[in-house]
């Protein structure tokens, strides 16, 4: 489920350069038309008193102005961390080959839900690879939908090979917990697929710190990780009825 919000005002204008900024395409469809195009921003600027995005005008949109009933426009697109963004507009024009779409008095954003986030029992821990560099999370919280934690080590060349791939979709990963007596050995959920969707240097502890969403987990392990959350959240709330108490 998700929550819609309105993006208005100031913040527009941010968004929409960073549309531009990352390349992030736009899936255009006209609403009594057929079918859907993609696009990406150009340019942002001024016109008629108003701001404009410009995207290059392909073959396909030149079936744009043979529409004389000016039709309406839908946008939609996803940002870095996959929440999806809708906006409607009927103020657009073709010039020069390039389409031109004024920037809409707001845009829908689908906000999913918070899940529910956990303390990791002490221990926890997200293994991970990239380009063959070992990466150990520690992890500080939990969801059946991603972790936070801090890297055990980063070497500069580590942070460096690190920093390419926020934003891109990673391959199998391993979130260890530990056992209850930490006598036997824990319990091992294999992540099939994940991304980065933060990582940056806390200015309180002075400690680097990934945000990890998991984007797809096998139905047996996504099982195995549901049956170990709802344990320890058992735990976590017992433990904080008898402080109460």
């Amino acid at each position: 489920m998700a929550d819609i919000e309105k993006i208005q005002g100031n913040a527009l204008l941010k968004l929409f350069s960073e549309l531009q900024m990352n390349a992030i395409p736009l899936k255009m469809q006209l609403l009594n038309g057929d079918g859907t195009l993609l696009a990406n921003i150009a340019d942002i600027s001024k016109r008629k008193n108003a701001l404009f995005f410009k995207v290059d005008s392909a073959e396909d949109y030149r079936k744009l102005s043979e529409k004389t009933d000016r039709s309406r426009l839908r946008f939609e697109f996803a940002d870095l961390e996959n929440i999806k963004y809708v906006f409607e507009t009927n103020t657009w024009e073709l010039s020069r080959e390039m389409l031109w779409v004024e920037i809409p008095k707001f845009v829908h954003r689908f906000q999913r839900r918070k899940l529910f986030r956990l303390e990791a029992p002490h221990g926890t821990r997200l293994f991970f690879n990239v380009n063959n560099i070992r990466y150990k999370l520690l992890v500080i919280d939990v969801s059946l939908g991603g972790t936070l934690g801090v890297l055990a080590s980063l070497t500069a060349q580590m942070k460096q090979e690190l920093k390419p791939y926020t934003s891109k979709v990673l391959e199998n990963a391993e979130l260890l917990f530990p056992s209850k007596d930490h006598k036997k050995p824990g319990s091992i959920v294999k992540i099939k697929y994940y991304q980065i969707i933060r990582q940056d240097r806390n200015p309180v502890t002075d400690k680097f710190e990934c945000a990890i969403e998991f984007k797809e987990v096998k139905e047996a392990e996504q099982k195995k990780l549901t049956d170990l959350f709802y344990k320890w959240q058992r735990d976590y709330l017992r433990k904080r009825r008898i402080l109460r108490a």
